[in-house]
């Protein structure tokens, strides 16, 4: 659970907070951050451990090392910025089905998950234990709605975020999210993207609710 109220020097200045609060919040929603109770501050050890947990994955392995190298004493909140920037670019272009199912079902639960992902509770459940592979398909569509999720997070409780996907909407010509999506969708459908561009919004100047 993401609940910010205090950043730590460098990451005060607004261009290396933003940069940071938006890498938490990616970390949270893809499963980064387990273990870790109310995040209400952002410090160094926080975005340290985003990085070990993205090295762990082998993601972004070159910036990971850079940030656990760095000792903080002479970093400037640039250089800070430009390394969160690179890493939380790294993790939004990295599927971790197995780490993101388990925020995803803590936020939605097993039958509506199923629902939103196209597939049967029996199958997420199989995802989730480790008995069956994650499909390149689905891990997509894993990701895809772990990183909407993430966008969500900013305006909306839990039961908020499910209800943000069943209300009708005119940018997707009447229908919901989920019913926009259908059920074999891809994450790079048209429909798919708008219903990200609605998401985004959220997390951006103004607000598509």
């Amino acid at each position: 659970m993401v609940r910010l109220s205090s950043t730590a020097v460098p990451f005060n200045t607004p261009s290396v907070r933003r940069a940071a609060t938006r890498l938490v919040l990616v970390a949270d929603g893809l499963g980064l951050l387990p273990g870790h109770g109310t995040i209400d501050r952002i410090d160094d050890e926080l975005i340290r451990d985003i990085a070990r947990s993205s090295l762990s994955e082998g993601v972004a392995q070159g910036t990971a090392l850079a940030i656990l190298e760095d000792t903080g004493a002479t970093t400037s909140g640039a250089r800070w910025g430009a390394l969160i920037e690179r890493l939380e670019d790294a993790l939004t272009g990295s599927p971790m089905p197995r780490r993101e199912l388990t925020g995803l079902l803590r936020t939605y639960g097993h039958e509506s998950l199923g629902q939103l992902l196209g597939i049967s509770s029996a199958s997420l459940r199989r995802y989730t234990s480790g008995t069956r592979v994650v499909p390149d398909a689905v891990a997509a569509r894993i990701h895809f709605l772990a990183l909407v999720t993430t966008d969500l997070a900013g305006s909306y409780n839990d039961f908020g975020m499910r209800r943000w996907w069943e209300r009708p909407r005119s940018a997707l010509e009447g229908r919901s999210p989920r019913g926009a999506l259908g059920d074999d969708w891809d994450p790079d459908d048209p429909l798919a993207l708008a219903v990200a561009d609605l998401a985004r919004a959220l997390a951006g100047p103004g607000s598509a609710a």
